[in-house]
């Protein structure tokens, strides 16, 4: 059965690069293909079935890639340009621009989850936990909380749309801490 799952794996990614070739129902049936081994192996032999299962598929995937990139002939260089990323700020306002999206997604964001573990923190005390447990949800919280919001933040377009995302947070926060 084992063995089953493990061919079906490779297949099935054979058949999502076959999909990518404008053949949705090909990636879709692979993808499904992917799952359904992975379901074998997971109930055959447990966490360890879905380790094996998943580094053969990503061996499978990265055995395509080398391939495709092997026969794929070299393309023409073009000259090199600078991303607008990594360059200096030309003018005040740019600068002051980039300033703004650090303050808020740093320090800002920061303050606002924190506050926001904090009141889980509270909240969790509140409702029975003991101390240990609700400080280990407010550690692990508050990293998490920060990602999610920088990731949100850093989706908007400017830094005006940049200051919901940390305002909405700290009334989270505010909200559970009433609560508490």
């Amino acid at each position: 059965m084992v063995a089953v799952a493990l061919l079906l794996i490779v297949a099935a990614v054979a058949l999502v690069r076959y999909g990518w070739a404008g053949r949705p129902a090909a990636a879709w049936a692979g993808w499904g293909g992917i799952a359904a081994a992975l379901l074998l192996l997971a109930l055959s032999d447990g966490a360890w079935g879905v380790a094996v299962g998943t580094t053969l598929a990503m061996m499978a995937a990265l055995a395509i890639v080398l391939y495709a990139g092997w026969r794929e002939p070299a393309r023409a260089r073009r000259a090199p340009r600078t991303p607008p990323s990594v360059t200096l700020p030309h003018g005040g306002a740019e600068f002051g621009r980039r300033a703004a999206v650090f303050a808020l997604v740093v320090p800002v964001a920061f303050a606002a989850t924190q506050w926001l573990a904090f009141a889980l923190q509270a909240l969790a005390r509140s409702s029975g936990w003991n101390a240990t447990d609700a400080t280990v949800l407010m550690l692990l919280g508050q990293p998490l909380l920060w990602g999610v919001l920088m990731t949100w933040q850093m989706t908007r377009s400017g830094p005006a749309a940049m200051v919901a995302p940390p305002v909405l947070a700290a009334l989270a926060g505010t909200l559970l801490w009433s609560l508490s």
